[in-house]
């Protein structure tokens, strides 16, 4: 839940992207980059498979991240409901934990489970970075199968944004921002926040009974965030100090889909301190350093007390073994995770070609779970002892540049450490556990090239050797429904992307156009999967998958008032266990099928029409149009293709418009989404909305100070 801070400190302009950046990006490289390119157009130029996208062309629509995430070749959002509810990103196949989300460069978690990226407002960010597979040294972190960096919008001067929404299925957000700049002290103060609510009370057709109509009448969503800092710049010892302090609470109703559920919910809150300090120059020419410590404090709370449950027609029946709606189990639990994390990145620069970087991520985490109704019935103490992971990433990299910028490198070298004294949870009555330690480390690697025959052609090739540390909840549990897991291994996974991009302003009298075509492969071993058991659920490493496939995209500005993109992207992921795990030699069933789940095909395309003058001189209408598509796939092991365990090949299409005038200061924006009402599922057949209408009005006042 880290990203509360790091998405607000975009009011003060606290946390920037670490300071690695990558050689061609530098003023004096010359050859390949361009003044007034964009920072986002650079990164796509680098030798990592990456897409890049700016927010802004975004900043004026209801739309979150996940919608926006939807749009990119490789990526897909696997999602079980509505606002709020849980969802899951894939890039290349691999999804889940997998995929590490970084805001400003620095590592979010999401420490219950229960986080989307829905709750980031897309008018305070700035750019969506996409790497899929390799992830650059600069960002540190165990990263499998790529990562999400999300750059906050940085403001100089006093500001004010204010931003409302408005949709279907009683969906409400508001964001807001203050800032007040003084030039002369060269210092900030700053106060914002968001808000979201949705009831997502759609009417859906059970999977499970033919038939049947649900109204989902049990899967209210609301959050809040207040964020308050400071910050001072361009003292000797610091180019910039800051502060910020945070405060986040949501409450999530848990909605039944195979039974029908009316009174379970999740609850969280968090209060956060960060920290930051940035300097260039540090002690030695060419020297940039910058540091963030932050202390998160979280409560999570999963309530599940009812004695009476309920049929979907309304009928009232005795609630399954002791109570509660979900496991045959009461819970009322109360469960703290605390935690202290640094973030050190040192960027030193030889000259124009060559540069080393340093990246340094900590984490301590204390568990302590709590829960006194749920133990109180089982007549022992579920999880009664805390327990404490410790987690370090160091990398170093080199990144280099010859032939007046046609190649350039990055290599690095990433040391994985971890600790864990981890209390288990057995099920039985009296004494007291012993604590296990699970200590060990790893070392992975990575190397890049990209080779540019002239200069709107580019050749890339990346392959990495990397790990992924099991997260808080694998090792933890939840203290009612999971256990504690003391031997999980480090997942292993190795990634390969051969790619060819195409960037050229101008192009047969286009003003741009973009294409870029990516091979890639990943192996995978030793999964972690969640485990179910008689009374609770267990994490275990069990599996290894192959991932095979391609993707393809085009974006083209056609001339000063249309836009278009497409692309798509086909891959296979297999089940590469030849003997299942826990015996000498009993056969895999699976080995060599699909993996579930996984959609083996998706599509995109889309089209805007902008106009000038409307009702105003100052005004800018833009139209656009955006078609969706998704193979059938299986959400069960594909042993048969007569099975019924599938999901079947989807359509959609998004239409909208956004009117700004007074130099964007006001923007008002409508769509529709699901324009043809489609059923539409998702994640083991899940139902999501039918069509669905959003509105949104945004207010920005911004005052430049003098420099």
């Amino acid at each position: 839940m880290v990203f509360l801070v790091l998405v607000l400190t975009s009011l003060q302009s606290m946390a920037q992207p670490q300071d690695g950046k990558s050689i061609e990006e530098k003023d004096d490289i010359g050859a390949i980059t361009v003044e007034d390119e964009s920072e986002a157009r650079d990164l796509a130029h680098t030798p990592m498979a990456v897409s890049v996208i700016e927010a802004e062309h975004f900043h004026g629509r209801n739309i979150s991240l996940n919608e926006i995430l939807k749009r990119v070749a490789g990526v897909r959002l696997a999602q079980e409901g509505g606002l709020g509810s849980r969802s899951t990103i894939a890039i290349h196949g691999l999804e889940g934990k997998r995929v590490k989300i970084f805001i400003d460069g620095i590592p979010l978690n999401s420490p219950d489970g229960t986080f989307g990226i829905n709750d980031l407002p897309i008018q305070l960010i700035e750019r969506i970075e996409i790497y899929k597979g390799v992830v650059p040294g600069r960002f540190g972190g165990d990263a499998l199968g790529g990562a999400i960096n999300v750059v906050i919008r940085e403001f100089h001067g006093s500001w004010v944004d204010l931003n409302l929404s408005q949709g279907s299925f009683d969906t409400q957000r508001a964001t807001g921002v203050l800032t007040k700049y003084w030039d002369e002290h060269k210092a900030e103060v700053g106060i914002g926040g968001f808000y979201n609510q949705a009831a997502n009370d759609y009417v859906m057709n059970s999977p499970y009974v033919d038939g049947l109509k649900i109204r989902r009448d049990h899967d209210a969503f609301d959050s809040f965030a207040l964020a308050i800092g400071g910050k001072l710049e361009d003292r000797p010892w610091f180019d910039k100090i800051g502060f910020e302090l945070v405060r986040y609470a949501s409450e999530k109703e848990l909605q039944g889909i195979q039974t029908n559920i009316q009174q379970a919910k999740y609850q969280s809150e968090v209060d956060l301190l960060l920290l930051v300090y940035e300097k260039d120059q540090f002690l030695l020419d060419g020297l940039d350093v910058e540091y963030h410590f932050l202390r998160p404090e979280l409560t999570l709370n999963f309530i599940d007390k009812a004695s009476e449950c309920f049929n979907f027609d309304g009928s009232a029946r005795p609630c399954p073994g002791a109570g509660g709606e979900v496991s045959g189990i009461p819970h009322d639990s109360d469960d703290q995770l605390n935690e202290m994390r640094h973030d050190l990145n040192a960027h030193y620069r030889f000259n124009g070609n060559h540069a080393l970087n340093y990246h340094l991520y900590s984490q301590f985490s204390e568990y302590k779970p709590h829960d006194p109704l749920a133990s109180a019935e089982l007549g022992y103490e579920i999880g009664a002892f805390p327990s404490e992971r410790r987690n370090t990433v160091s990398t170093v990299s080199y990144e280099s540049s010859f032939v007046e910028g046609q190649i350039v490198n990055d290599i690095g070298v990433k040391h994985y450490d971890y600790d864990y004294e981890i209390t288990p949870q057995e099920r039985a009555l009296g004494g007291t556990p012993e604590q296990a330690n699970v200590s060990g480390s790893e070392v992975g690697w990575y190397a890049s090239i990209r080779y540019s025959p002239r200069k709107d052609l580019y050749l890339k090739a990346s392959y990495e050797h990397a790990f992924r540390l099991p997260d808080n909840d694998e090792i933890f549990g939840n203290g009612s429904t999971i256990s504690t897991s003391a031997g999980l291994l480090p997942e292993e996974g190795r990634n390969l992307n051969l790619g060819v991009l195409f960037d050229s302003f101008g192009f047969h009298g286009m003003p741009w156009l973009k294409a870029e075509a990516t091979y890639f492969h990943r192996d995978l071993q030793n999964m972690i999967k969640l485990v179910p058991a008689s009374q609770s659920a267990r994490y275990q490493n069990l599996g290894e998958i192959s991932v095979d496939g391609f993707e393809f995209e085009i974006k083209a500005d056609i001339n000063d008032a249309w836009y278009a993109y497409a692309n798509y992207t086909k891959q296979e992921l297999k089940d590469e266990q030849k003997i299942l795990t826990g015996t000498n030699a009993t056969p895999n069933p699976t080995y060599g099928l699909n993996v579930p789940n996984v959609p083996k095909q998706f599509a995109n395309i889309g089209v805007e029409y902008k106009t000038y003058g409307l009702f105003r001189a100052d005004a800018m209408m833009k139209y656009f149009w955006e078609t969706s598509w998704m193979d059938e796939y299986f959400y069960g092991w594909e042993f048969s293709r007569l099975q019924n365990r599938r999901i079947e090949a989807q359509t959609t299409h998004t239409a909208g418009f956004e009117y700004s005038f007074q130099d964007d200061q006001v923007i008002i924006g409508f769509e529709v989404r699901n324009l043809t009402d489609e059923d539409i599922t998702d994640v083991f057949n899940h139902p999501l909305p039918g069509r669905s209408w959003h509105l949104n009005l945004r207010y920005t006042w911004f005052s430049q100070p003098a420099r």
